[in-house]
């Protein structure tokens, strides 16, 4: 039946069945790995939830209120990321950027209607579902500049005038997200377009020339751009002592909890710096402290395995693809993912200053779970696709 599968895939001709069975299984069990050990953490942060310290210690653990809700999240998200898969890839091409444009009228309407949460408005109220529409543009640029630049040959890349409408692609939503303010998605989003613009082909001058006037223009964004609390942010993270009670709060505790799990860890249900309610945020942008607490070094040797796991498989499936459009996506969203998982465990490392990233696939959370799956079946949707040949720029309007 593989076999069957494989042969139709070559000839072009497949039907819905023939593409399930064509799906890279190895990168959806990967993801379902991460996933699990995010409900397996969650439920050990469901224990916190008692008004007894002693018996937050010796208790079990609880599906409420973050593991039995995150299941369904999950649930939704990988029948999004097999819908996706079997999608025809040349409808993605075709509507990328109907899909950038209505983000970006999301994000317009977080600006104009939003809802405000823990001193951020960043979600919108759509009635039935809240949702984070930041999220959903990581994937929406992607997939904008994905189809821009395959269109591209190597000579017009090199030249500026064509890298106006990427640039304006990228500053738009990036401006946006800082209105929110959400200083860690426009990291996210200027570092994933970043390195599409450098697999593209972009020459590496121009990103020393970016780079350069970054460092010239950062004093007036110190004092101009940034809010309070994100100065706060920045000069804890060079002297984290300065406030420990205070601004340092969180990533005083998250150090302390991550050294407190040693090589092995305390067991699991067994921490106590979570459990006690000394980690703040634990269920979110600290879970992975939680996990170092309970599972140790080891447990996070492992945890990244699975990472570099997940990140390998995407790197396979960009070089198997035939079209450029497959490509430049697939190598997208797979640095959209690493740069999620670096930027959240480089933080509660004290690496970087806090920037509010939660851990990708760990962490609780609706919309960024159901984004990043979409993501996925995006780059399986790549795999199934991998001979589709999209050679004239005809193919891309």
């Amino acid at each position: 039946m593989l076999d069957y599968s494989l042969s139709m895939k070559k000839s072009g001709r497949m039907n819905i069945f023939s593409k399930l069975l064509c799906l890279n299984w190895k990168l959806v069990l990967l993801i379902l790995a991460v996933c699990a050990v995010g409900i397996v953490i969650l439920y050990s942060a469901g224990k916190a939830e008692c008004s007894d310290p002693y018996k937050c210690l010796i208790s079990y653990g609880s599906w409420h209120p973050w593991a039995i809700s995150q299941i369904p999240k999950i649930l939704v998200g990988f029948f999004i990321l097999i819908v996706v898969a079997v999608i025809d890839l040349k409808v993605w091409v075709k509507y990328a950027y109907w899909i950038y444009g209505v983000s970006l009228l999301l994000l317009i309407g977080v600006t104009l209607f939003g809802h405000v949460g823990m001193g951020a408005q960043r979600w919108l109220n759509l009635g039935i579902v809240r949702i984070q529409p930041s999220e959903l543009m990581k994937i929406a640029l992607v997939l904008a500049l994905a189809k821009y630049f395959a269109a591209l040959s190597i000579n017009e890349i090199h030249r500026n005038y064509y890298l106006i409408f990427p640039f304006l692609l990228v500053l738009v939503p990036v401006g946006l997200v800082l209105e929110q303010p959400d200083l860690g998605t426009a990291m996210t989003l200027l570092l994933v377009s970043g390195i599409v613009f450098f697999i593209s082909g972009v020459q590496l001058w121009k990103f020393g020339l970016v780079f350069l006037i970054a460092i010239l223009a950062f004093p007036i964004v110190w004092k101009y751009g940034l809010h309070d609390y994100q100065k706060e942010r920045v000069i804890i993270f060079l002297n984290p002592e300065k406030d420990i009670m205070g601004s340092g709060y969180h990533i005083t505790q998250s150090k302390i909890t991550l050294g407190s799990g040693g090589f092995w860890g305390k067991g699991y249900l067994k921490g106590t710096q979570s459990h006690l309610n000394f980690l703040p945020e634990k269920q979110t942008d600290f879970i992975f402290t939680m996990f170092a607490e309970e599972f140790g070094m080891f447990g996070c040797l492992c945890l990244f395995g699975l990472i570099i796991g997940i990140l390998w498989q995407c790197y396979k499936i960009a070089f198997a693809s035939r079209n450029n459009f497959g490509k430049l996506l697939t190598l997208g969203l797979g640095a959209n993912f690493f740069i999620y998982f670096f930027i959240n465990t480089a933080m509660v490392m004290g690496l970087l200053p806090v920037v509010g990233v939660p851990s990708p696939l760990l962490s609780y959370g609706g919309t960024a779970m159901m984004t990043l799956l979409l993501g996925f079946g995006l780059i399986e949707c790549c795999y199934v696709h991998s001979d589709m040949l999209i050679s004239s720029k005809s193919d891309y309007l």
